[in-house]
């Protein structure tokens, strides 16, 4: 099992997410580009307070074509979605312990993009969550929140 956010993690969860047909049928077709925006809050020790690191997350037709670490924040040109929260809260999410659904509707996560496409593309935010919480994939080198 790879540390969360390293390069191997990434490319696991690239990989196990294009080997489901069951998580590739709920992404639109179509191509679908995503910035992510991990923010170090204090309480992660993944993501150091003052620090942000940044994702690109890229779909075409059903699968992940590309998933990585942008070294600066990804330029809003040709995006369509930013989602952007504290470091714990996608710590969270991908230790199980937090619902991305209820931190997006509640304001915790901000999610940027047209909301009415999202709404009806709503399967493909939840892939990505499905994806990033329930691979399996994690290990936790400093501590498994809530970081006991």
């Amino acid at each position: 099992m790879p540390a969360i956010y390293s390069p191997e993690w990434y490319e696991a969860m690239l990989s196990l997410a294009n080997s489901r047909d069951d998580i590739s049928e709920k992404v639109p077709q179509g191509e679908w580009k995503v910035a992510v925006e991990v923010v170090g809050d204090g309480k992660s020790p993944y993501v150091p307070e003052g620090m942000t690191k940044h994702y690109f997350i890229h779909f075409l037709t059903g699968k992940v074509v590309e998933y990585r670490e942008h070294p600066d924040k990804v330029p809003g040109k040709g995006l369509n979605y930013r989602i952007t929260g504290a470091a714990s809260i996608f710590d969270g999410i991908a230790a199980e312990i937090v619902d991305p659904v209820e931190v997006g509707l509640n304001g915790t996560m901000t999610i940027r993009g047209d909301m009415r496409l999202l709404m009806q593309h709503a399967d493909m935010v939840n892939v990505i969550f499905e994806v990033y919480a329930q691979s399996g994939l994690t290990e936790w080198p400093l501590g498994k929140p809530p970081y006991a």
